[in-house]
């Protein structure tokens, strides 16, 4: 089914100030997953491609993914915001409520057992808070019955590569993907 035939009451309730066809980027994904990815908004090459998380952010995810043995297949993908905001700015907070009925129904669809944020905006808003991404991520908060991990967005790793480690260590541990400190037989040879 369609994503937007299968959310069809909420997309008859938009406000057009906040949908644009041309820009939309639904979320995409496992809908029997156990987990959840939500990040801020779709950029460029997301509403280019017509899914989540396809750039070089998204490729970046891809490779954290794969080091810790998980398919992108097995997750759903999302954003607070489904409409690419102009000049690839930060969604405003009239934009972030007008998407966030639609992110919930998807989340009560879903039922994952673990939400991970991407970013600073997606863990504010998910948390209600007003704590940056250093001081919160890798922690795993329950918000309204939901379990959430907070962690830094994958483009922020492009810009700063000390925090590629983080990002990896935070999915394993969402992903229970942890590394014992235990080695393999071969890797002592």
């Amino acid at each position: 089914m369609e994503f937007q035939d299968k959310y069809a009451d909420f997309f008859e309730t938009v406000h057009p100030d906040y949908f644009d066809q041309k820009l939309f980027v639904p979320g995409f994904g496992c809908e029997e997953s156990k987990y959840a990815l939500i990040g801020e908004a779709p950029g460029a090459n997301e509403v280019k491609q017509g899914k989540p998380f396809v750039g070089r952010a998204g490729k970046r995810l891809d490779e954290i993914l794969s080091n810790i043995g998980v398919k992108r297949s097995e997750l759903y993908i999302t954003n607070l915001v489904k409409v690419r905001p102009p000049n690839n700015r930060n969604p405003t907070k009239k934009e972030i409520a007008a998407w966030a009925p639609l992110l919930r129904e998807e989340i009560d669809s879903v039922k994952p057992e673990i939400i991970i944020t991407l970013g600073n905006f997606a863990s504010r808003q998910m948390l209600d808070t007003s704590k940056g991404i250093s001081q919160i991520h890798g922690r795993i908060f329950t918000r309204e019955g939901l379990k959430i991990m907070p962690t830094y967005h994958p483009a922020a790793t492009l810009y700063d590569r000390s925090k590629g480690p983080e990002l990896e260590k935070d999915l394993r541990k969402a992903f229970q993907k942890e590394e014992s400190g235990q080695r393999k037989l071969d890797d002592l040879t």
